[in-house]
């Protein structure tokens, strides 16, 4: 684990960006963790977009070299507009956008994982370029945290490994022990 845990990781400014976390994974490339980009909080609790921050987000991810963005959020969640806004945002910096929404603090339904294996073909071949492959949920932790441990298992790492590195980048990842189950489930159906 040690040999590319010292790998240089990309520069974020998590002041000015929802990114959560760059992860060096053992094949190559990075995992990025990040909010939905752009989703702020008024102080009355009310969600709104910002798009400057949305931009500014989407800016360092592809400064971390990410080509690939799966957006794991339900729309329901996010304020209107948020899914036309982050899909012209991102293309006019070239990310490639992707939507494969899991329910918050829950774990990938049977859609989702139907449609996995043609994302996790995509994902794997980034890694292997030295890609970096971005998830983004509404915080950055629990589904975002939650896919990136699993690619780590795909890639053959075991899954408290997997689940200890990503926590290592950002403590709040895999929010629950719903979560933290399935991932120790899907490493025994490796």
């Amino acid at each position: 684990m040690d040999v590319f845990m010292s790998r240089d990781v990309p520069f974020f400014d998590p002041e000015a960006t929802s990114i959560r976390a760059v992860i060096p994974t053992p094949r190559g490339g990075h995992l990025a963790m990040t909010g939905f980009p752009g989703l702020l909080t008024h102080v009355d609790g009310s969600a709104y977009l910002d798009p400057q921050q949305m931009r500014e987000t989407l800016e360092g991810l592809r400064a971390a070299e990410a080509r690939e963005l799966l957006v794991l959020t339900e729309e329901v969640e996010l304020p209107d507009g948020a899914f036309p806004l982050i899909l012209k945002t991102s293309q006019s910096l070239g990310l490639r956008l992707s939507f494969a929404p899991i329910e918050d603090f829950k774990v990938p339904c049977d859609r989702f994982l139907a449609e996995w294996p043609a994302h996790r073909v995509r994902f794997e071949a980034a890694l292997e370029a030295g890609e970096t492959v971005a998830f983004s949920c509404q915080y950055g932790a629990g589904r975002s945290g939650l896919i990136a441990a699993w690619m780590l298992i795909g890639a053959g790492m075991p899954a408290a490994e997997a689940i200890a590195l990503v926590r290592s980048h950002f403590p709040e990842a895999i929010e629950n022990q719903l979560q933290e189950n399935w991932l120790l489930e899907v490493e025994k159906e490796r």
